[in-house]
């Protein structure tokens, strides 16, 4: 896993598809962008506009076995729950179709704010939308990036 924020993408560049994710991110304006899924690589870069409000109560947490995961805060403040995919842990529902297996274990809670991103890899859980203080709107970017 992989928690910064935009200015320091520079130190990523051996990161192969990775940087080049972050560096499209740091270049572009999404405040003028439709909600949606887009390519900037085929199947092997793609990105996700979303707007949601946090959730106090989420407590399920999902890991990808085919993508890496880069969550980009546009605007808004979620906390994302962490924890290495050897933890205890119970699934409770896996779609395979969709790179997607959900699971109920203790993360560690870091909070991802306006132009901060992580980088979670298939060896990491993790818990995304979760409120900070109550439930508030988030502008973000999902790019997934295939492994």
């Amino acid at each position: 896993m992989i928690f910064d924020t935009l200015e320091n993408i520079k130190n990523y560049e051996g990161l192969g598809r990775v940087y080049t994710a972050l560096e499209f991110l740091s270049k572009t304006d999404f405040t003028k962008m439709e909600l949606g899924r887009y390519e900037l690589q085929g199947d092997d870069i793609f990105y996700m506009v979303q707007r949601y409000e946090t959730d106090p109560d989420k407590t399920i947490a999902e890991a990808h076995k085919k993508y890496i995961d880069i969550q980009f805060m546009v605007d808004g403040e979620e906390i994302i729950g962490v924890a290495p995919i050897s933890c205890e842990k119970n699934e409770t529902e896996a779609k395979p179709e969709n790179d997607v297996w959900f699971y109920e274990c203790k993360t560690e809670p870091l909070t991802l704010i306006k132009n901060s991103f992580m980088v979670l890899y298939p060896n990491d859980l993790h818990c995304p939308g979760v409120a900070v203080n109550g439930a508030k709107a988030c502008h973000k970017v999902v790019v997934k990036v295939k492994v």
